[in-house]
């Protein structure tokens, strides 16, 4: 299929999702019809609308679809109406995903108040696309050509698009395509900076030697000259692939797909592979040497370990077999090289597929998933309840069961016949109900193992080592005070006395459960912040627990137990908020010949593959067990985890009772600070007879460095007289209607921008307003003079604006006497980034009912016409018309005024503030505070700027007295508001002796670097620079979410380009904005922090590789960030006038290439042995860049590389 030249892009990922993309009559030329007569869709005397109405169709025929049963009819027996109607009630009873079908469901005794499309068919929200499809009389037209069947066929087993011109189309039927795997799509790589890429081209030169230097070159001849030796020899080993020692971890992938290939010998034939992203010394057919191993040590289950890390690079999958009969087994390898050695059966691999077949007569089990698909997350160990004070759980398997046949008779059936891993990624035969009395002889004999388990479990003091590795410390400000009561005890007075008596007291609640009722809250809340177990302690705590647990023989070596303890602390170590294990890394290594416990008989003569692959996935279900549930319970039970406010995604794990403690401090400070009415019971009681049951919200709370975060959640409703599931469904209700108000607030600020004041919601809208604030300062005078700073925050922003403001602000936005009717349509639109990868949004659109546009071509047209979208499939899902402001008013009010916290067993109505955690939290914060700023600082913004991100206000004027007057107007404090500031947080660069309530305000230099959200900024030049101080102390690692896939090194590389974009923000590079020399210092420390992030990859990629194993690869993912960098920096500078060209040139790509390689070298020269094989090209490189840039600009590069700029990054504890 064809289209304009601005379609050529949508085609290209089409094609790489679907099978075929074919046009209409492209399509029905293609069928095979007995006798040859085709209608022709198109006729002569057809009108323009209608032959571009076919020409802008694409039909999409997913992979595996069967084609139209032969033979294929054009008759037309059905209008288009009931055709569309037939193929909905199809999809509906089927109960398939189907874009056709959005908005319509089966009739169920909730259905009668909806339209019937079918007698059992109702719709329950409007199709715009299904309803055209159904009345259009192009569609009807092209029906009377096509017939019935083909129609079907087209709307029901097939995708079609609609192409809107110039670049977008949208889905009218199918499978949505945004739930099409990730795996199937497309990858687009960016040619125009291969031959001016140095380091791509030195690996282009000197991939193979690379690869050889640090590969032993003695062992690999000698493994050369030994496989022409033993060519000949009868006796059989081993047959080795290639040297142990030359591992291959992760293939290589560049710009021009570029593969390294290497020639590994074998003892029968040679056969070229490419680079592989699994060690080649696992990839070897064993046989022991005293002819006693006859079975296969590493099977296909471990085949996705073998998978592609880049889409152009061909992996080579091989396994062990061992035999030692008389008949040959023959391994058939990729391009047709196969291999043969003495057996019984036939044995051939298909890459593609990842499967194992065998011809041998014993029956073979495959899986439908892959261990690599099986994942243990360690975020559901968060926000555990703290009821359990003695450890797990009544209901926890362990501890339900009896110590006694029957009761390990039924764990085994638990971990090995009944598990979540049997039933949904494992073929297995169905069991009767009877099966439980028919155990099979295999798992028969395993009951004593695991009866011995049990009793383990039971006779484990698991508080005592609790106690022992995560001890209860006293804090240090106890003891201090505990050591100075001592010394002092002599002459102690009253005072020293009442001290002495509240460190007892302090020491007593740290070491005891008693309640905090009379302590204060902030004479514990620091200490007790603090005394989080470490990693360290809690893998200590579970390594100990496990030792005692599993029996020595379930483990079957001490290779195992140890294999299976690393991957424990890993992932107590390295694993963020929604860190993750698979399966398949928890089984690499792991010996299944070891564990003899699973074998079916007792005598190991001879294993075939099935057997062995058997063996594997039983010892997997164990282990599967073992981490997924008593791993995680045991962390669940005795210890309370939750993320932190100061580092991302970082988790500590806190000792129950010491969290109890803080959250007792949490819920006294909350009640103090924020207005809490209790609810009396018989308030109660009326609320539960209203017809809209309210919402019950719980509080949790999140840590800060001195404090805790409150955080309100809708969990239930008010009383227990509903069922779960209704009151999960009044939950989701009221959600939606949320975020439907939340919409409209958006819509209508965006129409009145003045109604958020100075607000900003990101880097975005900071850029905006600092490039307008900076280019119009330099068009007003010609030399920039003194400017002043004003940064201040607001106390308890959030807890402290009255309800009676709120409400006046928000009838401003929304007025009910005007009844306004919005439309809002829900969208999802998939696009491909300038990286190649795929990217799906979901997102919706707000309309007056009067501005609607009720069918998607027109509304894809608008949305192309105002830039808003290009290049773009969209795909409708649903389509509100009657949002009145009536209704979006009284949800505001149901939240706001009706919003009940639960807290333990009490309820309280909040009475002042906005619930912190809601998306309308941060909305309405914004507008209320913008109502303030137009009331009282209307004409402030004179030739300055005031910015505001919720409640961190910046304002920056040429002029002081306007500074003061801002500040002195903040510290008063704006009662009606609740508006007051913290003078601990207020930072200025000016005298404020002359202000009231302002002597604890940090003073700053005139000149110098002012720090705000994130950023520093120049007082004297207005530049402005990324803030790193918030990366001090701590963890790339757990700030970042590896994948742990068997495409490590692919995600790896795609994961680095994603952040790098995201940190090249116009905000930093814009040379209108900054000096050169700045931009400069940004983009070196960019590529700085892309460096800490490449290492924290490197230290976390699975199945043992690493970078001496393929050193080509790594290089080529660090020469992929100064292209990927260089096209952002051009698009963020294409604007640049004429003035600028000149510093636009010395910002050339071999500058970005230097700064790039030197922030590499600076980092991986920190860890010399791990990346000895990379400094060396990298400084090649970099010295060959050297001689091709200019003097003046080496200079440049040089000083803003000095380590006196980067201190910051000294703090990073990668």
């Amino acid at each position: 299929m064809t289209l304009c030249t601005g379609g050529a892009e949508l085609l290209s990922i089409l094609h790489s999702l679907y099978g075929q993309v074919l046009g209409i009559v492209e399509y029905i030329d293609s069928l095979h019809v007995p006798g040859g007569i085709k209608v022709p869709v198109l006729q002569e005397g057809d009108p323009e609308k209608f032959k571009s109405f076919v020409a802008e169709l694409m039909l999409c025929i997913p992979r595996g679809t069967k084609s139209l049963p032969s033979p294929v009819s054009f008759l037309q027996l059905s209008t288009q109406r009931e055709v569309v109607a037939r193929v909905i009630q199809r999809i509906c009873e089927k109960k398939r995903k189907n874009v056709l079908a959005f908005g319509y469901g089966l009739v169920d005794e909730n259905s009668s108040l909806n339209i019937r499309l079918t007698p059992n068919i109702c719709s329950y929200f409007p199709n715009s696309t299904t309803t055209t499809i159904s009345t259009s009389i192009l569609w009807e037209t092209l029906l009377t050509r096509v017939g019935d069947d083909v129609m079907m066929y087209w709307l029901e087993q097939c995708s079609v698009f609609v192409f809107v011109p110039p670049s977008c189309c949208y889905q009218i039927s199918g499978q949505p395509i945004y739930t099409l795997p990730y795996d199937s799509m497309c990858s687009f790589r960016s040619q125009s900076f291969m031959h001016s890429n140095v380091l791509l081209q030195y690996i282009k030169r000197n991939a193979f030697f690379l690869r050889k230097k640090y590969l032993k070159p003695k062992k690999w001849w000698k493994t050369v000259l030994n496989s022409k030796v033993e060519k000949h020899s009868k006796t059989s080993q081993m047959l080795t692939w290639q040297n142990k020692k030359s591992t291959s971890a992760l293939p290589i992938c560049s710009e021009s797909s570029m593969k390294v290939t290497t020639k590994i010998h074998s003892k029968r034939k040679m056969c070229t592979t490419d680079i592989c992203d699994i060690p080649t010394k696992k990839r070897r057919v064993n046989l022991d040497k005293d002819d006693k191993m006859d079975h296969v040590s590493f099977t296909s289950a471990c085949l996705s370990s073998f998978s592609n890390v880049c889409p152009e690079a061909k992996v080579q999958a091989t396994e062990f077999i061992t035999s030692r009969y008389g008949k040959k087994t023959k391994i058939q390898c990729p391009k047709s090289t196969s291999y043969s050695v003495d057996g019984e059966f036939n044995v051939t691999l298909q890459n593609n597929a990842n499967t194992f077949i065998t011809n041998a007569s014993v029956p073979t089990i495959q899986s439908k998933t892959s261990f690599s698909n099986i994942f243990i997350e360690i975020g559901r160990t968060l926000y555990s309840s703290i009821s359990f004070k003695k450890g797990f759980s009544e209901s926890f398997i362990l501890n339900s069961l009896d110590c006694t046949p029957s009761g390990s008779q039924k764990l085994v059936e638990t971990i090995f016949l009944n598990n979540f891993l049997t039933e949904q990624n494992f073929d297995q035969p169905k069991r009767d109900e009877n099966f439980r009395s028919k155990l099979p002889k295999r798992y028969w004999r395993m009951r004593k193992y695991f009866q011995e388990l049990i009793q383990n479990h039971k006779n484990f003091p698991y508080l005592v080592y609790l106690n022992k590795h995560c001890p209860v410390r006293p804090s240090m400000a106890c003891s201090h005070k505990l050591a100075l009561q001592k010394k002092n005890k002599c002459k102690m007075d009253k005072s020293i006395c009442d001290l002495s008596n509240t460190s007892v007291m302090k020491n007593k609640i740290v070491n005891d459960e008693k309640p905090l009722k009379h302590v204060p809250a902030e004479a514990t809340f620091l200490p007790l912040l603090k005394q989080h177990s470490s990693s360290w302690q809690v893998y200590m705590f579970v390594r100990e627990c496990l030792n005692s647990l599993v029996p020595d023989f379930i483990w079957g070596s001490s290779h195992n137990k140890c294999r299976f303890l690393r991957n424990v602390k890993s992932f107590l170590f390295f694993s963020g908020k929604f860190g993750k294990v698979s399966l398949l890394e928890l089984m690499w290594k792991m010996k299944v010949e070891d564990c003899s416990w699973i074998r079916l008989r007792k005598s190991d003569h001879f294993v075939p593959a099935s057997e062995h692959l058997l063996r594997e996935r039983i010892l997997a279900k164990f282990i599967f067990w073992l981490m997924d549930t008593y791993v995680i319970q045991l962390l669940k039970s005795f210890f309370f985890v939750t993320e932190t406010m100061f580092q991302k995604n970082r988790l500590l794990f806190y000792r129950k009772r010491i969290w109890k403690k803080l959250q007792n401090l949490g819920l006294r400070k909350h009640l103090e600070k924020v207005k809490l009415r209790p609810l009396s019971c018989d308030e109660l009681e009326k609320m539960q007879q209203w017809k809209n049951i309210p919402l019950v919200s719980r509080l949790r709370f999140i840590p800060k460095t001195n404090g805790l975060r409150p955080i309100s959640r809708v969990s239930s409703t008010l009383g227990s007289q509903q069922s779960k599931e209704n009151q999960e469904k009044k939950i989701q209700h009221f959600t939606s209607r949320v975020r439907n108000l939340f919409s409209v607030l958006n819509y209508e600020w965006n129409r009145n921008c003045s109604l958020i004041g100075s607000s900003v919601f990101g880097m975005d809208d900071i850029y905006k307003q600092w490039k307008k604030f900076v280019l119009d300062f330099e068009k007003s005078r010609a030399e920039k003079g003194k400017f002043y700073f004003v940064k201040t925050d607001v106390k308890g922003a959030y807890d402290t604006i009255p309800h009676s403001k709120l409400d006046e602000v928000i009838l401003k936005v929304i007025n009910p006497n005007a009844n306004e009717v919005y439309c809002i349509r829900r969208y999802a639109s998939v696009s491909v980034d300038s990286t190649g990868r795929i990217i799906k949004s979901f997102k919706r659109h707000v309309s007056a009912l009067a501005d609607v546009l009720p069918n998607m071509k027109q509304f894809v047209s608008k949305q192309q016409e105002k830039n808003l979208t290009r290049n773009t499939i969209l795909v409708e899902q649903s389509l509100l018309l009657n949002e009145s402001s009536v209704k979006l008013l009284a949800v505001f009010q149901q939240m706001i005024r009706s919003h009940i916290l639960r807290i333990e067993d009490r309820y309280y109505m909040q009475c002042c503030g906005i619930p912190q955690g809601s998306m309308l939290s941060t909305i309405l914060c914004s507008l209320c505070y913008g109502d303030m700023e137009n009331k009282l600082f209307g004409g402030i913004q004179q030739n300055g700027v005031l910015m505001r991100l919720i409640d961190d206000f910046l304002f920056v004027t040429p002029h002081l007295n306007q500074a003061k007057t801002f500040l002195r107007t903040l510290a008063e404090g704006i009662p009606q508001y609740g508006c007051s500031i913290s003078p601990q947080k207020t930072v200025v660069n000016f005298p404020v002796d002359d202000i009231p309530a302002c002597s604890e305000v940090e003073q700053l230099p005139v000149h110098c670097l002012f720090r705000w959200c994130g950023l520093l900024l120049d007082t004297q030049t207005l530049d402005v620079y990324y803030d790193y101080s918030s990366y001090a102390c701590t963890s790339i690692r757990s700030s970042m979410t590896f994948c742990h896939s068997s495409a490590a090194g692919k995600n790896m590389k795609q994961k680095l380009l994603r952040v790098l974009k995201l940190k090249c923000h116009s905000l930093f590079l814009d040379l209108q904005v900054n000096s050169l020399r700045t931009v400069f210092i940004n983009t070196y420390k960019i590529f700085l922090l892309q460096a800490y992030r490449f290492h924290a990859c490197v230290v976390q990629l699975p199945f043992g590789q690493r970078v001496m194993n393929n050193p080509p690869f790594f290089l080529t993912v660090i020469s992929d960030m100064a292209p990927c960098f260089y096209t952002t920096f051009k698009s963020k500078n294409k604007d640049v006038t004429r003035g600028y060209k000149d510093v636009s040139c010395q910002f050339n790509f071999e500058a970005v290439q230097w700064l790039s390689y030197q922030a590499f070298l600076t980092k991986l020269r920190n860890h010399k042995i791990l990346y000895k094989c990379l400094i060396g090209p990298l400084h090649n490189c970099k010295m060959q860049l050297s001689r091709r840039l200019s003097q003046y600009t080496i200079d440049l590069l040089k000083a803003v590389t000095d380590s006196s700029l980067h201190k910051d990054f000294s703090c990073i504890m990668d």
